[in-house]
């Protein structure tokens, strides 16, 4: 019976119209949050890897112009020495090694030129001598790891520089030495008699200060599960995102390194460091971002809706329903002889109206038809 009601056929059409604009809006909107939530999150990874790769910019060029400086001192400290040359064979860190004159004096484990130059210009400062066709540091105040001088060890025959040097060419730029990353300078040191064929090498470097850096990825987050991570020339990873909920460093490599197809994965090179920059974040983030939109946006729906409803029914109580059941009652009592009634319905200008001066001219009728037998029973 319930639903034969007119209140329900009368109902039922907006709530049907409005629960499809409210799935159409959603869906809608949904789509286009998907579209605004994953360009926020390029925005913020572009954000962050510009400032990152400025601050690596500033940070080598600021360190290169303090390398260029120590080379000059460097360079004029040895010269002030007298002309260079091979000497014979000595051993330095336990290695057997060719000698680097400087002006009749040995330097092999002669520390007073490097340690001279770096307690002006700071950093450190080494000389190399040659040895085949490898280059072996004869005195040197670059540390190892147990805090001895890296005495005997060779200029890495793998690395970039080694080319430039057998080539007699200088370089400038950012290498790993012995496992951390320093901006260097290297220039070849010749010969009196030969300007072609190096007979080792002057070097000075920094060791990179990259604490800014490292405060600046450590604070990075992408959506709550991404992160930003940076790599050296060997894919080692130096520095990556704390504060997101992927923060272990085993899983950062992993998924810099296999790119699952789960995740969004993003790499750039960082122009001469030889550093590579990983910016990660997972589609599921992406997901949980849009399902959370669309539930407000389908909440913000629903309570449109029962606003529109409360509306719609307070109206049509008001001006359809109510009317009618009063001019019901007063069919039903005009039925049974009952006509003495107040039908203020018929001030209405629409069908209630015409309905209600309807009831009432039969009201009238019946009334008149009434006395008028009431009398003929007399």
């Amino acid at each position: 019976m319930f639903l034969h009601s007119l209140r329900v056929r009368l109902l039922l059409p907006v709530l049907a119209l409005v629960l499809v604009s409210v799935v159409v809006l959603t869906v809608a909107l949904a789509m286009s949050q998907a579209s605004h939530v994953r360009s926020d999150a390029a925005q913020s990874i572009e954000r962050r890897t510009q400032a990152l790769q400025s601050l690596f910019a500033v940070t080598r060029s600021v360190m290169l112009d303090r390398t260029h400086d120590a080379m000059r001192l460097l360079r004029s400290e040895g010269r002030r020495l007298g002309a260079a040359s091979l000497g014979g064979r000595v051993t330095v860190g336990g290695r057997a090694a060719n000698d680097l004159v400087l002006g009749g004096v040995s330097q092999a484990n002669n520390f007073a030129l490097v340690d001279g130059v770096t307690a002006i210009a700071q950093g450190t400062a080494t000389l190399f001598a040659r040895d085949g066709e490898d280059f072996v540091r004869v005195a040197t105040n670059v540390r190892k790891d147990d805090g001895s001088r890296a005495i005997g060890t060779q200029l890495d025959p793998l690395g970039q520089v080694i080319p430039h040097m057998r080539k007699g060419e200088a370089f400038y730029g950012v290498v790993d030495i012995l496992g951390t990353p320093y901006v260097t300078g290297y220039e070849p040191i010749f010969s009196e008699t030969d300007s072609q064929r190096a007979i080792g090498v002057w070097y000075v470097g920094y060791k990179t200060d990259l604490q800014a850096l490292s405060e600046v990825v450590d604070a990075s987050q992408v959506l709550e599960s991404g992160f930003i991570a940076v790599f050296d020339g060997k894919d080692k990873l130096r520095f990556h995102s704390k504060t997101g909920a992927t923060s272990d460093a085993a899983l950062i490599e992993r998924i810099a390194h296999e790119t699952p197809s789960d995740w969004v994965v993003e790499k750039q090179d960082v122009p001469g460091w030889g550093f590579s920059l990983v910016s990660a974040y997972p589609k599921s983030d992406v997901n949980k971002a849009i399902t959370r939109q669309s539930l407000w946006i389908g909440s913000i729906g629903l309570i449109v809706c029962a606003l529109i409803l409360g509306l719609q029914w307070g109206l049509i109580w008001n001006r359809v329903l109510k009317p009618i059941q009063h001019l019901t009652v007063v069919a039903e009592e005009l039925s049974v002889g009952k006509w003495g009634h107040t039908i203020e319905e018929t001030e209405l200008k629409d069908e209630i109206g015409k309905l209600a001066r309807a009831i009432s001219r039969l009201s009238y009728s019946v009334r008149v038809a009434m006395e008028r037998l009431a009398k003929l029973s007399r």
